[in-house]
């Protein structure tokens, strides 16, 4: 098999390893390269189930399962705004060829519905093709071009062509192509109304950064750092929302409700606002990454490995406690339980006051019993040590799941 270059899609190899096995299945050559993976569809296995097999198959002793997962799939551009705790759950579930619970992890949060994960079809840039003939001698599927909040190349800046209307799936033999080999080629027409600006540019670029692991300030620990230190940086959330969103509209040339729309953010015109306020869970990549390329030409650039000579880095401050009586390692526990959990800030805040799992659905919109779940899976110590260091009131979340637990235990459910 020839060996796949950083960035190259896995399905790449399951293309040509059934080109090299004459009158074997579509199925057989999933399974060569993927193993007996669940639903060996392509939105499962381009974000990364069956990379341990796929390691193993492709790169034997050249390339672990975590650098092929984070090199070859999805997971290594949505790995980049998780926890730690998070991405090393999933890597495992999808080393061992489970995909089922990738989009769980940012399922149920808020009322509103996820964002896309991947593309419905496989996209294509001209000027890739070309460099792959000329450097390998085929054509290969690039991960990033299957990322639905863009419509251009990250690389080139050339459109992305959808190759054809079918679905990439272990059924149709009509899936089985690499890039530039079907006759119908189109631009998706949302893509033709967002020009090829500044800003639109830096943003692509940027996916690359995130992809590769240089940015390193979109981690959920620094990223809460980052909005902390630009709030400071000018005085409110309020004044801070107005130059951000200024920035980018001078940048991408287009009101910003026109670039949520293109990029599918689903605060709309308040994204920024929204993720100030912290209250933006992880599966939302696009959002953040606009916001740095504001950052960027702010001169308050967030952590990176390697910032490039014009970038001017933001100066972080440690995290503080804040007004509440609890004490801060009540609140360091509670925030790191939070944010195991790959939800938003913004929740350990209100989980801090005296509120109701309703009152903070309200407030964040993250579903109410989705947060009561949550709670429940926070240990006995911890709600123990909440509830002595602040007074709460019987409508609390906290009095509630204490009660919910008292009683649970008096049946002997616990």
């Amino acid at each position: 098999m020839p060996l796949l270059r950083p960035g190259a899609a896995l399905f790449s190899a399951v293309v040509v390893h059934h080109r090299m096995h004459l009158g074997s299945s579509n199925a057989s050559s999933f399974a060569a390269i993927f193993g007996g993976t669940t639903r060996s569809k392509y939105r499962v296995n381009i974000v990364g189930a069956g990379a341990g097999k796929a390691a193993a198959s492709l790169f034997g002793a050249g390339a672990s399962a975590r650098q092929t997962l984070e090199q070859h799939t999805l997971f290594g551009a949505y790995c980049r705004v998780m926890s730690a705790h998070m991405a090393d759950k999933l890597a495992k579930q999808l080393i061992a060829g489970d995909g089922t619970k990738f989009r769980k992890a940012f399922r149920g949060h808020r009322r509103r519905k996820i964002p896309k994960l991947a593309t419905e079809n496989l996209r294509s840039c001209q000027k890739c093709i070309e460099e792959d003939v000329e450097t390998q001698g085929f054509t290969s599927w690039r991960v990033l071009h299957m990322l639905p909040s863009i419509g251009h190349c990250p690389q080139h800046g050339a459109p992305l062509h959808q190759e054809g209307p079918d679905r990439m799936s272990s059924d149709g033999s009509s899936s089985f192509y690499l890039p530039g080999e079907r006759p119908s080629r189109e631009i998706e027409p949302k893509w033709t109304s967002l020009p090829m600006s500044d800003g639109y540019a830096s943003y692509l670029k940027l996916w690359i950064e995130a992809f590769e692991g240089n940015l390193t300030g979109i981690a959920p620990e620094s990223w809460m750092l980052v909005m902390d230190a630009v709030v400071r940086h000018f005085g409110s959330i309020a004044e801070a929302n107005i130059q951000i969103n200024s920035v980018i509209e001078r940048a991408w040339s287009v009101p910003i409700a026109d670039i949520a729309f293109c990029l599918g953010i689903a605060d709309g015109s308040q994204f920024v606002q929204a993720e100030l306020e912290q209250r933006i869970h992880a599966s939302y990549v696009a959002s953040r990454l606009v916001i740095v390329g504001a950052l960027d030409e702010m001169k308050l650039s967030p952590p990176r490995l390697e910032h490039s000579p014009w970038h001017s880095p933001i100066q972080l401050s440690a995290i503080k406690p804040f007004g509440s009586w609890l004490t801060p390692q009540t609140q360091t526990e509670l925030r790191n339980w939070v944010m195991d959990a790959n939800f938003p800030p913004a929740l350990f805040q209100k989980l801090s006051d005296d509120m109701s799992a309703k009152a903070i659905d309200r407030d964040i919109a993250i579903d109410r019993i989705i947060i009561r779940r949550f709670i429940a899976t926070l240990p006995d110590d911890l709600l123990y040590r909440l509830s002595m260091e602040q007074s709460w009131s019987s409508s609390s979340w906290l009095v509630k799941e204490l009660r919910r637990r008292e009683i649970a235990w008096s049946q002997g459910q616990l």
